[in-house]
């Protein structure tokens, strides 16, 4: 920018013409500023609908939104879809995939049929292959299995492990008794991360971190939020995962607490039958949408009883099942049975006619 003096600025400007009494009209000094800001109000102005719509590309069939509908099928769908606020979740990578969701389930039928970022297999039983492979068959997403840790430890879990690997599960679960030793073997026997459970933070946790774990899992119960802030203190960049609980809120707090990847446990297949088959009573009473359409209200399938409709009598006999639950009794069947079979006639070693 540049200044001007009074003098410069009249005789800038071109002789103004003289009045009628002849006489040149009066100079009159301005002062420009040195900077000038020019501001705009578009408050009132219209937008047309050309700029508001949302972009598209042309292409030869015409134009085709830069953000494409999602492609379902009319039958197969994602049915049971975790909580929205997982996307909320920094997430952590994994083989060049992003993870914000788990799904904690066995159930293949359910499995099958979510939209989780991973699954997250761990369940109460010796650890067992053909369980892998089962869930691995259907699973359409990376999943992490149990290998044990509790009571399965030592040579077997380790030897789990590298099986699990060789299945191709994405990553192999410890539970929290697991040794660290235990932990450093597994590490160093197979190339899928380690994840260990971890019930507090402690000189324990700092070990299996050090041992080798890549993902810590933190399951402290109502502790979960107070554990992960300490971890997420202690180790800025290591992948925290936890359970985000039933409600929204909880999975909020989850994510807020340091959580990378929320664990999201679904409703059983038999709860989500029977909201399923509640929703079709309730259709049939007071018809309104399609009631063939299998919408799922999955906060409203957890607090369903899959045995609400069982029938309460059993057509067995008392004594039947009494018999079937007394393994003693089954024993002396079975060598009643061999007996019988040696002495038909039921006479005995010594007893003869």
């Amino acid at each position: 920018m540049f200044s001007m003096d009074d003098q410069d600025i009249l005789e800038a400007v071109e002789p103004a013409e003289q009045n009628g009494d002849g006489e040149e009209p009066l100079p009159v000094p301005a002062e420009v500023p040195e900077c000038l800001e020019p501001t705009i109000d578009f408050s009132e102005v219209a937008i047309s609908d050309e700029v508001a719509a949302p972009p598209v590309a042309v292409t030869p069939a015409g134009p085709l939104a830069l953000e494409p509908a999602p492609i379902e099928g009319r039958l197969r769908h994602a049915a049971l879809s975790v909580p929205e606020e997982t996307e909320e979740a920094s997430g952590f990578t994994l083989f060049g995939r992003r993870i914000r969701s788990m799904l904690y389930t066995t159930d293949v039928a359910v499995i099958k049929n979510s939209n989780a970022d991973a699954i997250f297999a761990v369940y109460p039983f010796t650890a067992q292959p053909a369980i892998t492979q089962a869930i691995l068959t259907v699973a359409e997403c990376p999943v992490f299995v149990g290998v044990g840790g509790g009571t399965t430890t030592g040579k077997r879990a380790v030897q789990l492990a590298a099986v699990s690997e060789m299945q191709g599960a994405a990553g192999v679960v410890v539970n929290s008794p697991a040794s660290v030793e235990m932990v450093e073997q597994i590490a160093a026997i197979v190339d899928i991360p380690v994840v260990a459970t971890v019930v507090r933070c402690d000189a324990v946790a700092h070990a299996k971190v050090k041992a080798g774990a890549k993902i810590l899992n933190v399951a402290a119960g109502k502790e979960t939020p107070a554990v992960l802030r300490e971890l997420r203190t202690a180790y800025p960049n290591l992948p925290l995962i936890a359970s985000g609980g039933r409600s929204s809120l909880s999975v909020k707090e989850t994510i807020a607490a340091g959580a990378n990847a929320v664990i999201w446990t679904p409703p059983s297949a038999q709860q989500l039958q029977a909201d399923m088959m509640k929703r079709y009573r309730a259709a049939r009473e007071a018809p309104g949408p399609d009631p063939t359409e299998p919408v799922f209200d999955a906060l409203a399938a957890l607090e369903e009883n899959p045995l609400e409709s069982a029938r309460a009598d059993v057509p067995f006999p008392d004594e039947l099942l009494a018999r079937a639950h007394d393994a003693r009794a089954r024993r002396a069947e079975r060598r009643k049975g061999a007996f019988n079979f040696f002495f038909p006639k039921g006479g005995g070693r010594g007893n003869s006619k």
